[in-house]
């Protein structure tokens, strides 16, 4: 017998037996296990299979890519969050604090997030790097097209948006310190509320909504530790309440502090209210 095929029957058993349990804890019917089965059906017809996946693929790569964070709360790790298809490598490098490149009249409020990165040991991690990505205020990705989002139908036109508009890679200090400007992002739609389609259907049954809550992205890495992938959240963000690729950690789920003192805001340079959050980065050692 292959290992392949050793796999497969062991995966394929485990996924029967959970789906065994749900259909009895729910007392699932005949009608509608064909039900289902059909709604597969017409997703498969609708070409719509492989964006059926994000209803899953945060448990695959959370089981594979971010197993070395599995289990945070036993240490206080930090949360590993899928990096996605946004992501661009190269962002221009810059030492903390810092502002990520952005256009002169960037829309959108301005937002400081500052924190540090530390060990899971409470050691600071001086000179990690933050590779900090976001959607901007018009709910567009730089340097991207459509196309770069695989099977997804996202509309992304970044025509005339310089390809690292808010991307950085950003230098923490020597106490493991970093801040850095940006403003707050927009939101991300999924691209699958589509007349007709059989996975907009369902998302709307399962009150799913058809986009993603307001995040910021960042790979943080350093000597001797696991590179972290994860997620800044919004406390208050409605869209927090359903997210159709699973959970969102509530570790990653910050409150922004609202500054409105004209002194305040043009020290800073500003000519607006800005917003602070404070998020620290937790890594565990690689060995």
């Amino acid at each position: 017998m292959s290992t392949s095929g050793t796999r497969l029957q062991v995966v394929f058993g485990d996924l029967r037996h959970a789906i065994d349990d749900v259909i009895g804890k729910h007392q699932v019917t005949i009608e509608e296990l064909f039900a289902a089965i059909g709604w597969i059906q017409q997703v498969a017809a609708a070409g719509e299979l492989q964006p059926a996946g994000i209803l899953f693929v945060k448990s695959v790569l959370k089981a594979t890519e971010g197993a070395t964070y599995a289990h945070p709360e036993k240490d206080g790790a930090g949360y590993w969050e899928m990096e996605g298809p946004a992501y661009l490598p190269g962002a221009p490098l810059l030492e903390s604090p810092a502002v990520l490149p952005m256009r002169p009249d960037e829309p959108g409020d301005p937002l400081i997030v500052s924190g540090t990165v530390r060990s899971t040991s409470g050691e600071p991690l001086p000179g990690a790097i933050l590779d900090i990505w976001q959607i901007d205020a018009n709910c567009v990705y730089s340097g991207l097209t459509t196309e770069d989002f695989g099977g997804l139908d996202i509309p992304n036109d970044s025509t005339g948006i310089p390809k690292y508009n808010l991307r950085a890679r950003i230098i923490a200090d020597s106490d493991g310190h970093y801040e850095f400007r940006s403003i707050m992002p927009g939101a991300e739609t999924l691209g699958i509320d589509k007349d007709g389609s059989p996975l907009a259907a369902l998302t709307k049954a399962l009150e799913l909504p058809g986009m993603r809550p307001l995040h910021i992205h960042s790979i943080v890495s350093a000597d001797g530790v696991h590179p972290l992938t994860t997620q800044i959240y919004f406390d208050g963000d409605p869209l927090l309440s359903g997210t159709i690729e699973g959970p969102i950690p509530q570790p990653a789920v910050k409150r922004t502090e609202l500054h409105d003192d004209p002194a305040d805001y043009q020290a800073r340079g500003l000519s607006v209210p800005y917003r602070t959050l404070t998020y620290d980065y937790v890594l565990r050692p690689a060995a």
